[in-house]
């Protein structure tokens, strides 16, 4: 027996306006701009002798630390960078996250639409 795969959904362009035809891109433009905003927001410094959560390069504290014994500078430095990581990687993944949605979402759009007469 022979199975046969249902035929597309058509809908009417008519029906659409311009705004929902290309919202998938106001989507994926926000996308960008917060994994922008994360990327900078991650290199910013966590502190005066430490790095930032991107390059958490805190060779500074940790000389400092050799200088003074006891001061624990470096480790209150990689504690501030682990704290500040956190909003930075959401923000990226969040921004990650929303360009997929607008592609997931033209693609559905694209799907809906083949069948239909342009």
């Amino acid at each position: 027996m022979a199975r046969r795969d249902s035929p597309l959904k058509t809908v009417s362009r008519g029906a659409v306006g311009i705004w929902q035809q290309r919202t998938w891109m106001w989507i994926v433009a926000a996308g960008f701009d917060v994994y922008i905003l994360g990327f900078v927001i991650g290199l910013q410094p966590s502190g005066p002798l430490c790095g930032s959560p991107l390059v958490p390069d805190s060779r500074a504290a940790e000389l400092f630390d050799l200088q003074h014994a006891g001061s624990s500078a470096a480790a209150t430095c990689y504690r501030d960078i682990g704290s500040d990581s956190v909003p930075v990687w959401i923000l990226m993944g969040l921004g990650v996250g929303l360009v997929l949605t607008g592609v997931v979402a033209r693609i559905i759009r694209i799907r809906l639409f083949a069948g239909s007469a342009a």
